[in-house]
């Protein structure tokens, strides 16, 4: 049986607790939350036993084989370290940390006591996520030339979700002050991940964020001060260059994500919001000089907690683990910088996460 602690229990939790409870031969027996109601009421919906609201304490007194953190943003370092201190296998929510130095804090942690780690990047769920990536690993596209994706939310344009205005799960998101970093860091780093996932690493980025006037500057102790939009040109490894954007303002949009490749053989589209078969679509072979698309069939896969078990039993790495955890905050790093310097970024992961630069410094 592996005993699973999840720390913070607020929206996402809840989805960790069904998906672990899905999962033969694991239970969640412990949670932790620093409003230790919330715990409680948690852990009666899912019978949940031990009930915390302080980590470390929850480390020291439960017999755990990992933990599940999904606090805020902030929280995620401090937590994971302690966490590895105590030995014990970790998955995050996503972006990893804060910061591309304390991603690195967290990779070293996990590495010095040989833990398991896990990023939930929750797209990579989708089958024909890995399809795709598949795909062009095969050359089934020939050379990479060109990129575009997008990742499209409308809840500051719309109620979809409730009004953001009476909201505080969805007020923090608009507030640096709490935590947030805004589009780029909430769903940017999806988008990031998804396209590094299939195409590969980023070389070069170019990044230009913008934040919209909403009518106010604050709403009671929520400063609305993150970006609202994002568009970053990249320049990947393997030559190709791309555009990445996401906004919160996408009318008709309530989660919509898509990547479009194309090579020197083929294209392929990646929309998650079309359903099965047509998620994935592809334009190769004889089918470019008709310009016909055809959807691909995407075997199942199992989705990141799967994988994380997976990962625990075999003694293997995750597909998405804290060194991607920590490449993709090298992006967001990157993004933030050349907003503020203006031009292209160069990204230095390679060096860095083979430990090869001791300032930990992912760009230049």
């Amino acid at each position: 049986m592996i005993r699973i602690g999840i720390i913070g229990t607020g929206g996402m939790a809840h989805s960790h607790a069904v998906r672990f409870g899905k999962i033969r031969g694991c239970r969640v027996t412990a949670c932790c939350d620093i409003v230790f109601s919330r715990a409680e009421e948690f852990a009666r919906k899912y019978g949940i036993p031990a009930v915390y609201n302080d980590a470390e304490k929850m480390f020291s007194e439960e017999q755990l084989d990992c933990v599940s953190i999904v606090t805020s943003d902030r929280a995620h370092a401090p937590v994971a370290i302690a966490a590895a201190h105590y030995g014990i296998h970790i998955m995050c929510e996503k972006p990893l940390a804060t910061s591309f130095p304390e991603a690195m804090r967290m990779v070293k942690a996990a590495q010095k006591r040989k833990l398991i780690t896990a990023v939930n990047f929750s797209y990579r769920n989708s089958p024909a996520t890995q399809k795709a990536a598949q795909l062009v690993k095969e050359g089934v596209l020939g050379r990479i030339l060109h990129v575009e994706g997008s990742y499209l939310q409308s809840w500051l344009v719309s109620k979809i979700w409730g009004d953001w205005k009476t909201k505080p799960a969805l007020l923090w998101r608009l507030s640096t002050r709490h935590g947030s970093a805004g589009t780029l860091g909430d769903i940017g780093v999806h988008l990031y991940d998804l396209a590094s996932f299939v195409v590969g690493d980023f070389a070069e980025i170019s990044c230009t964020l913008k934040t919209f006037d909403k009518g106010t500057k604050q709403i009671g102790e929520y400063i609305l001060d993150t970006n609202d939009s994002m568009i970053a040109t990249v320049k990947f490894s393997c030559g190709a260059i791309g555009t990445l954007h996401a906004t919160r303002w996408a009318t008709g949009h309530t989660n919509s994500i898509s990547l479009r490749v194309f090579g020197d053989k083929g294209g392929l589209d990646l929309n998650l919001d079309r359903p099965a078969p047509e998620t994935l679509r592809i334009c190769a072979g004889r089918d470019k000089d008709k310009s016909t698309w055809r959807p691909v069939r995407c075997p199942a896969v199992p989705d990141m907690y799967q994988r994380f078990i997976n990962a625990l039993r075999t003694g293997t790495k995750c597909q998405a683990n804290f060194e991607t955890g920590a490449k993709v905050q090298a992006y967001l790093d990157a993004s933030f910088e050349s907003e503020k310097q203006g031009g292209f970024i160069k990204i230095k992961l390679r060096e860095v996460l083979n430990g090869k630069n001791s300032k930990c410094s992912c760009v230049e």
